[in-house]
């Protein structure tokens, strides 16, 4: 299985997943990509989204990409860890 569910299918709960961000090597640690989440959640929220899905990795996770962002960055926007693979978290924002 290459996903996880976190509860009961239901096709009335809307979920939106952010994969990954990719920033330029020189203009990375300046904010960009907090920004870019930032929309993601208000476009979320104008879209009538229930939840807002992310899959960062963590330092000792397997790293398939560098371009998930880091745990940090979602949790101080709200986020919290809704699970852990054996490839990295999964956190969710309740946007209702």
């Amino acid at each position: 299985m290459d996903y996880v569910p976190l509860e009961e299918s239901d096709p009335s709960i809307k979920v939106k997943s952010v994969f990954c961000f990719v920033i330029a090597p020189q203009m990375k640690r300046k904010g960009i990509a907090t920004l870019l989440l930032e929309r993601v959640c208000k476009d979320a929220v104008r879209d009538g989204f229930d939840f807002i899905e992310a899959y960062p990795y963590t330092e000792d996770s397997y790293q398939s990409s560098d371009f998930g962002g880091h745990s940090e960055m979602y949790r101080k926007n709200g986020f919290y860890v809704s699970s852990e693979t054996g490839k990295g978290l999964v956190m969710r924002k309740s946007i209702k």
